[in-house]
């Protein structure tokens, strides 16, 4: 049985140093490719991602291990990301707390709250490879909030409360966004092709 961050931490804590080597090939991946979502820089996201796992351990006496360690690990990662955002791109960060209607109005709530929640996202449905790149592909064309939503509701598996607490934004916000993320990758992928999502109503 593969043991959980929380028991992983734990004995960390109590001296076994193998227990955060496990975390650290546990979330390397995830957490290098959300910073590099976010920064568009390896070198920068490398960088995130190193110091991610030293912010956790020097704060390790504060972290709650009775609550669940992921959302705190990558609510670290968020804010690195805005630090390091702030200084060098000041402008990149911009969308996290706003989304503007773009001049194609694919932003309007009636054209993108049309999509349920609930319907598997649409990676699940796409087997060409090639289709995959082109979802991919129109993902990286999102603001930054939706791809961050995205990333983490579907990727990482977050429930609609850890993306809030990672996020640091209302719940109810980030089902708008969450909505409204689908709504426009839908429409930017027919766009491209409509066999994708001809199942997809």
């Amino acid at each position: 049985m593969t043991p959980s961050d929380e028991a992983l931490l734990t004995q960390y804590k109590a001296g076994d140093e193998r227990a955060f080597r496990m975390i650290v090939d546990r979330y390397t991946a995830p957490i290098y490719n959300l910073a590099f979502r976010f920064l568009r820089d390896p070198m920068e996201a490398e960088n995130v991602t190193q110091e991610s796992f030293l912010r956790v351990v020097s704060a390790l006496d504060r972290v709650r291990l009775d609550a669940p360690f992921k959302p705190y690990l990558f609510q670290v990662v968020v804010n690195l990301c805005r630090d390091l955002a702030r200084k060098k791109h000041p402008m990149l960060f911009t969308d996290l707390n706003q989304v503007t209607v773009g001049k194609d109005g694919i932003d309007a709530v009636d054209a993108s709250e049309a999509i349920e929640d609930g319907a598997a996202p649409l990676w699940e449905r796409v087997q060409d490879e090639e289709l995959r790149k082109q979802l991919h592909g129109a993902i990286d064309t999102l603001p930054m909030i939706y791809q961050a939503v995205l990333t983490l509701r579907y990727m990482e598996e977050f429930s609609y409360e850890e993306i809030a607490q990672t996020l640091n934004l209302p719940i109810n916000t980030v089902r708008t966004h969450l909505r409204r993320a689908k709504g426009r990758l839908r429409i930017k992928l027919e766009q491209v092709t409509n066999p994708i999502l001809s199942g997809a109503s």
